[in-house]
């Protein structure tokens, strides 16, 4: 995990590098943070594509926020359909283990998407209700985090001089 988090490091420090704005690499930054947190896999990725496109955003941050949170996502993904399922009110709760679901649908995928259709549903309403948290949160912590990188950056070069 040492490794991957020095590798986001040097992905951030050479975007601001390259010439990225401070704050293209806080909303690079959160954009693939929150939506690598999207809690069905398989689409982030192509996702933060289209992001990246639209909003003009560093892909190389996004993609590595994206890989960073993974760990996270997995953590988080019955969280979020028993958030679902609450503002639902389902009768219904999901039961299996994350792992007996996986097994399940690498036997039989689509059986497996049909019979729990409304559990993805649960699960990426419980994502959307955390969105705002995720994306302000992690954009405000990002902009602190470069603002104290620049100023100790400033401050080792006047000491230096």
């Amino acid at each position: 995990m040492k490794r991957i988090v020095q590798k986001v490091k040097e992905t951030v420090t050479g975007a601001l590098k390259q010439g990225w704005t401070p704050d293209e690499v806080c909303w690079s930054t959160a954009w693939g943070w929150t939506v690598g947190l999207f809690p069905i896999y398989g689409v982030t990725t192509v996702t933060l594509g289209v992001v990246g496109m639209v909003w003009k955003l560093n892909h190389s941050i996004l993609q590595a926020f994206n890989y960073l949170v993974s760990p996270l996502k997995v953590a988080l993904i019955i969280p979020y359909i028993r958030l679902g399922e609450w503002m639902f009110r389902t009768e219904n709760p999901f039961r299996l283990s994350l792992a007996e679901f996986i097994r399940r649908f690498q036997a039989a995928p689509m059986e497996t998407l049909g019979e729990f259709a409304m559990t993805f549903v649960h699960a990426i309403a419980g994502w959307a209700i955390t969105v705002p948290l995720w994306m302000f949160g992690t954009f405000f912590i990002m902009k602190g985090m470069i603002r104290a990188g620049s100023a100790a950056k400033t401050q080792l070069q006047e000491a230096r001089s």
